[in-house]
């Protein structure tokens, strides 16, 4: 395996965790439009002109809450597979490393403050780890 293929790997848990945050958002912002469209308890009488209107945005609705459920299938693959490459790592500030930025969706200063440890420092764990996986694949 190269590198890249091995980035790519780890990238893939970052990349959907990053896509169900946003789903998350989205599936929220439906929850509002929707209570939004409900209509007031009263008595007067209702002529349907809500429900014409809620229709569309109930089924936008489900249709995320498939999809959230179905990536986070996927995010939990993702991330079982990138912990085995991870975890097969012998040193461990490189584990360390690659699991706070890979895993916690940090930058890489937020994980070297967080590792108290320098930013060249975590780069260069990075690196040496990513060799190392290539060694081993």
């Amino acid at each position: 395996m190269t590198i890249e293929e091995i980035k790519a790997k780890l990238k893939r848990y970052r990349f959907i965790a990053g896509e169900i945050s946003d789903l998350l958002d989205e599936r929220e912002r439906l929850r509002s439009l929707a209570e939004k469209i409900i209509p007031s308890l009263s008595f007067a009488p209702v002529h349907g002109a809500n429900t014409d209107k809620m229709a569309p945005v109930i089924a936008n609705l489900i249709e995320v809450e498939r999809y959230i459920e179905k990536r986070s299938k996927e995010l939990l693959r993702a991330r079982v597979e990138a912990e085995q490459l991870i975890d097969r790592l012998s040193d461990e500030r490189h584990r360390a490393v690659l699991k706070s930025y890979y895993f916690s969706r940090r930058n890489w200063q937020d994980v070297a403050d967080a590792l108290h440890y320098d930013k060249r420092s975590v780069l260069r764990f990075h690196g040496w780890a990513l060799l190392e996986m290539v060694k081993m694949s």
